[in-house]
Order: C-alpha cells, then structure tokens, then sequence
C-alpha cells in the first residue's frame, strides 16, 4: 500500500508526543521503508493497526526508536573531552569530594559510560586516592542497553583504546572480542529512559558532578531540547560540568550555565 505524507506526519506527531524525537526529512524516509517492510511481513495488518500498536504497545515504540536512532559510537570518543575529565575536572572533584556522580545520558551501547568509569580509575590511580565514583547511564533503546549491559565489543568499538587500558580493564574473548572488566562494570548503572520524560528524569538523582550528553540532542527540535536540558540541568550540582556534542549548544536555551573554555572543547558549568 501507498503511505501519504499525511499519514507519515501524523505518525511522525506520535513519536515526537511520546519521545521528544523530532523527525527529519532522512528520519521519515528511514520510518516509511520500515513501516512498508513490516505491512509486507504481515507484522501489522494495516496502518491503522500499525498506528495503534504504537501508540499502545511499548515494544513497537521502542523498535521504531532502534531504526531512527544512530548508535554509531566507540571507547573514547571525541578525545579532547576525556582529556578534560581527566586532567582537568575529575581531579579538581576528587579533591573536594569523596563522592563522585558521572552520569552518560543517552549512552547508547556503553562505551562512553564505561570510558568515563575507566578515566575515573586512572586518576584515582594516578592521585593514589580511592573515591566512590557511579557512573549512571541512560537511553531511549531498550536494544542498545542490553548491548550495553553484556558489555562486550568488537575491534570497531576499541580501536582507539590505548593497548595498556585495554589489558587493565577489558578480559580477550575466544571469539577475539573484549568484555568490560567487572571492576569497571560495577561503576556503571543503566536505565531505560527518554531525556524529555520528566518523571523519569527525576530518578537519576540531583547530584551529578559531569554529564556527558553528546550527539543526542541533534535529534530534538528546540522545544524538546529545552525541556530535555532543563531537565538535565535540574539534575546536576551546583558548578557540576555539561558537555554537549562538538556540533551541539546549549547557548540561548536555558538558564544557569555558562560557558567555560578548555582546550578542545567548550563545556558548560552550572551556576
């Protein structure tokens, strides 16, 4: 069958009403060949069916959310932001904290939160200090999480692991994969959670030291990264640090951050 413009907006409406996700042209096109595949599989009857089915099922939502969704991510990426966490923010924290709260919102399939935990380790063994570092990690696809709950990746996720991090904290498979160590999967606590569900948001507690939200707010329009920022922001502590993806600002949307200048990156603080 024929799917119109018409019906692609308004299914597109549903998703942005459930999720904050503000399709684009190449996002509608990625959602109409899904929905075409599924009516030709017999999954939904018609699109009437599939219309419902999303708006009540949960798992059908979530499958939409894993095709529209680019969860192209590896260790340590845009490295000029770890450097930060690690020579600049983490031992600035860990002088003034025996408690440090990491969060990873929209973590996808787990190597920036198990990167942030690992930076986390380094300093500490750097400084000769231990600290109680948790690292909370979030995001809106159930597929990704499992992913990242098994914690094991391929020669793509590691490949810009340095090769003595990779014998500290990651365990050689017969298969030629590497799991996450469990010391460093112990720091890391994930959630199922959209960034624009206030209810939600609210559990991962006020008192976060460094969030890391990258490359995820490209997929809001400007309400929705408002509302997903404000949320953010009620969740971190005062002068608690934001970074954003490199294409990303948060300039104009909320108040009460300012802009600090590293080298690298510009990373926002708290007031």
């Amino acid at each position: 069958m024929e799917i119109s413009y018409k019906e692609l907006d308004e299914i597109s409406k549903i998703i942005y009403r459930t999720s904050g996700l503000y399709l684009q042209k190449r996002d509608k096109d990625k959602l109409l060949k899904y929905i075409e595949k599924k009516l030709a599989e017999g999954r939904f009857r018609s699109l009437e069916h599939f219309k419902k089915e999303l708006e009540h099922s949960k798992s059908v939502l979530y499958e939409v959310f894993d095709v529209l969704t680019i969860n192209e991510t590896f260790f340590f990426r845009h490295k000029s932001h770890f450097n930060i966490l690690e020579k600049e923010i983490l031992p600035k924290l860990f002088k003034e904290k025996q408690s440090v709260k990491l969060w990873s919102a929209a973590c996808s399939t787990g190597e920036e939160p198990y990167s942030m935990a690992i930076t986390a380790l380094e300093v500490m063994e750097k400084l000769k200090i231990k600290k109680t570092v948790r690292v909370i990690a979030n995001d809106i696809s159930q597929k990704v999480l499992k992913v990242a709950q098994e914690g094991v990746y391929g020669s793509y996720a590691i490949r810009f692991v340095p090769p003595d991090i990779l014998k500290k904290y990651f365990i050689k498979q017969p298969d030629g994969k590497y799991k996450i160590s469990p010391k460093v999967k112990s720091m890391v606590r994930f959630m199922h959670l959209s960034l624009t569900d206030e209810a939600g948001m609210k559990r991962i507690g006020n008192d976060i030291d460094v969030v890391f939200c990258r490359n995820v707010l490209i997929y809001f329009d400007i309400e929705s990264r408002k509302k997903a920022l404000s949320l953010i922001h009620y969740n971190m502590n005062k002068g608690a640090y934001l970074f954003l993806g490199p294409a990303e600002s948060a300039r104009g949307l909320i108040k009460g951050l300012k802009i600090v200048l590293f080298p690298g990156a510009i990373v926002y603080c708290k007031e």
